[in-house]
């Protein structure tokens, strides 16, 4: 490292979906300061994220999953930043532990929106931006904002060629192939799994083939699935890295998933993607941005009913979901690879 680079640190350590939704701001801060070395803190699960970005130089675990670890986890971190003689720090999330990482670490510019305590300067944005947009606000203090907020993901050679082992083979059929991700942290952010079924034997009659992709706690869901519809079903979940996973999905015709991080990835590889949302809605601003994007959801006054979902319907009757049926989101399909002449 050259001792006169400016030193900056971006604290990020929510889930996989909103880190990808950060990386317009990684881009903007290279371009604000070109000669900057950048760290980023994330949580063990995001950190491959950015093993091949160009724009980061370090990247820093904060592993803050159950309160002992995070314990430990904070003291080394701050040693780390103690050590490192930051000059700016910026804070996506407006945690009171993010903010206590920059203060205890004495770095002098501390950058946090409206909310985050123990800052040098707010960084206010306009309402009902994007998520992606709205976290480029962090650069206001330092003049307008006017860089792109397109996501990206960074992988290297040997992600790309695992993802082309599986494909090719599968493409040797000359039929469609869409990813499809069924999972999610939340239950109430879940198309139900009988419908996924119901469309996947549609999809498989239309001679398309399906792609499951998920983590590993995934992998359970993705075989009932998968167990039901028989050849030119392929259960991945578990199976790839973040980084193969993202590989794959950019070669993929579509993308169909839940208000989750599958769908994120396929906005930052370019990949056409259909999303459920129920619990959730579009103003949250996770929505998919791409001009062949479409989402899925239904007018209900109890929508929405919180920030992430939860683990079951308030109400008791799950109609976010329920009423959004398979045979639309079939119909939406055929006509979205009839227009890429991409039909079976």
């Amino acid at each position: 490292m050259q001792q006169d680079q400016p030193k900056l640190l971006l604290i990020q350590t929510a889930f996989l979906g909103d880190v990808i939704l950060t990386t317009p701001v990684i881009r903007a801060i290279r371009q604000r300061f070109p000669d900057s070395h950048l760290t980023v803190l994330t949580i063990p699960g995001t950190a491959i994220l950015f093993r091949y970005h160009p724009a980061v130089a370090d990247v820093w675990v904060f592993d803050k999953r159950k309160w002992f670890r995070k314990i430990i986890s904070f003291w080394r971190v701050l040693r780390q930043i103690r050590k490192r003689d930051f000059a700016i720090a910026f804070s996506v999330q407006s945690s009171f532990t993010s903010s206590l990482l920059m203060f205890l670490g004495g770095i002098p510019e501390r950058i946090g929106f409206r909310r985050q305590r123990l800052t040098t300067r707010k960084a206010l944005h306009p309402r009902g931006l994007p998520i992606r947009e709205r976290y480029l606000y962090l650069l206001h203090p330092f003049g307008e904002v006017n860089e792109s907020a397109e996501t990206e993901i960074f992988w290297s050679e040997a992600e790309a060629q695992k993802a082309q082992r599986i494909l090719n083979p599968i493409r040797e059929e000359n039929r469609p192939v869409i990813g499809v991700a069924p999972g999610s942290v939340w239950p109430t952010k879940r198309w139900p799994t009988e419908y996924f079924i119901e469309l996947g034997k549609m999809l498989r009659d239309d001679l398309i083939t399906m792609l499951f992709i998920g983590g590993l706690g995934d992998r359970a869901l993705c075989q009932r699935i998968a167990d039901q519809l028989g050849d030119h079903s392929h259960n991945l979940a578990g199976a790839l890295s973040v980084l193969e996973s993202a590989a794959l999905i950019e070669s993929l015709d579509l993308m169909i998933s839940n208000d989750s991080a599958p769908l994120h990835m396929a906005n930052a590889v370019d990949t056409p993607a259909f999303a459920f949302f129920g619990p959730t809605v579009r103003r949250f601003g996770c929505f998919p941005y791409r001009p062949q994007d479409c989402v899925f959801e239904v007018d209900l006054d109890c929508r929405p009913c919180s920030k992430h979902g939860g683990r079951r319907c308030p109400q008791g009757h799950f109609r976010c979901m329920l009423d959004i049926r398979p045979r639309q989101v079939h119909a939406e399909i055929q006509r979205f690879m009839e227009n890429r002449g991409t039909h079976g």
